[in-house]
């Protein structure tokens, strides 16, 4: 069990890094962007970019927190 928790937890935190990442990319070609005619398109990229980056950080949040819950658990039923 423990190295099934150990292994969702890395995957995790590999998700939550490349989500921050993502995000922190997507958010500097945004404020890249100027106001010319063809800026509106060119911002629907990085604006979905960090939509999926946003969901992608959130899964991984939610994957820590059930392992957290899950080894609390653990840890109760082995006292």
């Amino acid at each position: 069990m423990r190295t099934d928790m150990t292994s969702s937890l890395s995957s995790a935190l590999s998700g939550l890094q490349v989500g921050m990442k993502s995000a922190e990319k997507a958010a500097n070609d945004v404020a890249k962007l100027t106001t010319g005619s063809d800026s509106v398109r060119e911002v629907v990229a990085p604006l979905i970019a960090l939509q999926q980056a946003e969901q992608s950080v959130a899964t991984a949040s939610k994957v820590i927190k059930t392992d957290n819950e899950t080894l609390g658990r653990f840890i109760d039923e082995k006292v």
